[in-house]
Order: C-alpha cells, then sequence, then structure tokens
C-alpha cells in the first residue's frame, strides 16, 4: 500500500480507478460494510457486450476469475448476477 495514497491514486487512469473502486466495494461488501449507496458509475463507462456492467467490473470480474475464484463466488462477493459474471467472462474471450 503507498504511503501517499491520495496521491498514488490521482495517478490511475480512468479503467484503474473504477477497477480499484469495484474491488474495494466488493470487500467492504464481504466484510459486511455499508457502502455508500450515491455510487453510480458514469453512463458513458457501461459496456454494451457484458450487459450492465461498467469497464471496471468487467476487469474486477475478469481479473478474480484469473486468480481461480469461480464465477458464482465473483457473483456474490460483487453483488452482481451470475449471469453479468458469466456474460462478463465470455466477452472477454473474443476479444
Amino acid at each position: 500500500m503507498p504511503k501517499d495514497l491520495p496521491n498514488a491514486v490521482k495517478h490511475l487512469n480512468d479503467e484503474e480507478l473504477d477497477r480499484l473502486l469495484a474491488v474495494t466495494l466488493a470487500e467492504a461488501k464481504r466484510r459486511g460494510r455499508q457502502t455508500p449507496p450515491t455510487y453510480e458509475p458514469s453512463l458513458s463507462r457501461k459496456v454494451e457486450a457484458a450487459g450492465s456492467l461498467t469497464r471496471g467490473q468487467l476487469n474486477a470480474v475478469r481479473a478474480a476469475f484469473k486468480a481461480g475464484i469461480t464465477p458464482a463466488r465473483i457473483a456474490r462477493q460483487f453483488g452482481l448476477s451470475q449471469s453479468d459474471v458469466r456474460t462478463a467472462l465470455k466477452s472477454h474471450k473474443g476479444e
């Protein structure tokens, strides 16, 4: 973890920031912590091929799957439907 986290976050691109946010929210949910209900991903960051997931969520799902986490567990941890997780993983195969 960087010693100056606020400054380190400033250097992330939009995709990396979305990914960090998705993973952070999933971890907070896993720990049973309340997450702020006000976060709404920008409509411009929605990715058509994977339903209603943002690019950051897609990257987080794919990274978790690569790390050996099952799609069902990814769906639970990230608060997504299993259908969205499967769609995200399928859309990645075609790239």
